[in-house]
């Protein structure tokens, strides 16, 4: 009304400067163009083109201030004029309803983006539906619900967006017409929603539901939409599935190279001590009387050794069965680092008495998340074989610090190192691509693979290395957080 009012007053002027009223038309069609252009459809721009012909009737042709439609020439004048106007305003009704498509497809493309990049970072499959259901909400301004598997499985996965709906979406009705869209890859429609499928080449992973709150469905624009949307939600969903299959076979094959690690380490470990039991068991039976009592001592001596080694094979094998069977339940308690080395280094002391060790600790007390019988293990196996491979005589260096937020246990000596080819495959207890026997040495066996497994049960992590001045150096790191709340 107002931009008629100004048009009309645009004329009054232009008549009473000019005298002229041959161009007031064109005034009130470029009032029609404004009014199309800040008002919404088609009507009231039609609205304006006919009022534009009835003003310029009134107020400009002769008799002024009265209608008057027979004059000659007039009705095909102001129908043309009409034409133009309804023409003008139809266009640009178009237009803009072609910009605000426009818009909402720029702005769909950008969420479209903008949900494919969060998709990518999520690491569950929990955190993806969650991602799809905020996304079809902040859409559809209506309730959504999402089955990740088929909804007639009472073991599926149910997900809504409002818990109100739970009642109405577990009837039989909805629930067949969600497992409908499931098995046959289709939308699917009742009265209170629409399902649509979550498919990925052919596969089905999920059915997501569409509320209709106010009785109104999607029109199909935005239901290609949903459509994608849920084509990437599908995407990602496969994507984790076979990240996690892959994962678990990974672990399968990890535990089944363990297994065969374990096997041969316990078939080499095992076999050298019984062998060296049952000679000298046998030397003694068959010689009764014929042997030296010193002799006779050093082979008493060596039976306990072996026995003894074999006692320390069946605690690995025991550390190994706990650590692998079930490692999340492993328990960490705050420990004092200083009382897991002075019992650890008691123990060896006991074992070998000749034995050089040097500790370091830190000066102020150090507390530690850990599995105390589990590390102590680890520091005895570090040091045994530190002193059976450099030897007796040579000083082993025991030493605990803190590294900013992990404490480290670094167990090095001056023997004579660690071959290169065998650094690779050390704590892994893969044996190396060397042709040696795995009978070479004793003391190769399960030990440093299982302190490696302690360690990585932990969250920590362990390295062995040569030294630049001579012998080697097994690191070992733990968290200094991560303790049982329930402590």
């Amino acid at each position: 009304m107002a931009i008629l009012g100004a048009a009309t007053a645009a004329s009054f002027l232009i008549v009473n400067l000019s005298g002229s009223y041959d161009h007031l038309a064109v005034i009130y069609v470029l009032a029609v163009a404004l009014i199309s252009r800040f008002s919404a459809g088609y009507l009231w721009g039609i609205f304006a083109a006919i009022a534009g012909v009835i003003g310029t009737n009134y107020y400009f042709t002769y008799p002024y201030h009265a209608f008057n439609f027979t004059i000659s020439g007039y009705p095909v004048t102001f129908i043309s004029m009409l034409a133009v106007s309804i023409v003008i305003s139809t266009m640009t009704a178009q237009i803009k309803e072609q910009a605000r498509l426009s818009e909402k497809r720029e702005k769909q493309t950008e969420n479209l983006y903008e949900f494919s990049k969060k998709l990518v970072s999520a690491n569950e499959s929990d955190q993806i539906v969650s991602l799809t259901l905020e996304y079809l909400l902040r859409f559809t301004h209506q309730s959504v619900i999402f089955y990740l598997t088929d909804p007639l499985n009472v073991e599926g996965t149910l997900k809504s967006t409002c818990d109100s709906h739970r009642v109405l979406l577990n009837s039989r009705e909805e629930k067949s017409a969600a497992h409908r869209a499931f098995v046959n890859n289709t939308q699917e429609m009742t009265e209170s929603c629409l399902y649509l499928p979550l498919s990925s080449q052919e596969n089905v992973l999920g059915v997501a539901g569409l509320i209709f709150e106010n009785r109104e469905t999607p029109e199909p624009g935005m239901l290609t939409f949903f459509s994608l949307l849920l084509s990437q939600a599908a995407l990602a969903l496969e994507h984790r599935q076979l990240a996690e299959k892959q994962q678990r076979i990974m672990m399968e094959a990890e535990k089944e190279a363990m297994r065969t690690n374990l096997l041969r380490a316990v078939s080499h470990d095992l076999r050298t001590p019984l062998t060296s039991i049952l000679g000298a068991s046998a030397a003694i039976a068959e010689n009764k009387g014929l042997i030296d009592p010193a002799a006779h001592d050093k082979l008493i001596f060596d039976i306990h050794e072996e026995a003894e080694w074999l006692i320390r094979i069946v605690e690995n094998l025991l550390t190994v069965t706990r650590i692998s069977q079930k490692p999340a339940t492993l328990k960490k308690y705050p420990e004092a680092a200083e009382e897991i080395v002075a019992e650890a280094v008691s123990r060896i002391r006991r074992r070998f008495p000749e034995a050089k060790i040097q500790v370091s600790v830190p000066s102020e007390f150090l507390m530690v998340p850990m599995d105390a019988t589990l590390i102590e293990q680890v520091v005895i196996n570090l040091l045994e074989n530190s002193i059976r491979h450099a030897g007796r005589a040579v000083p082993i260096r025991l030493e605990v610090f803190v590294e900013e937020d992990r404490a480290v246990f670094r167990v090095s000596d001056k023997g004579r190192g660690i071959p290169p080819e065998d650094l690779s495959s050390l704590l892994t207890g893969i044996p190396c691509s060397t042709g040696k026997s795995s009978d070479s040495s004793r003391g190769n066996g399960i030990g440093l693979s299982i302190c490696n497994s302690i360690v990585k049960a932990h969250g920590g992590e362990m390295t062995a290395e040569n030294l630049k001045e001579g012998g080697a150096a097994f690191t070992f790191k733990l968290p200094l957080e991560g303790a049982d709340p329930n402590d």
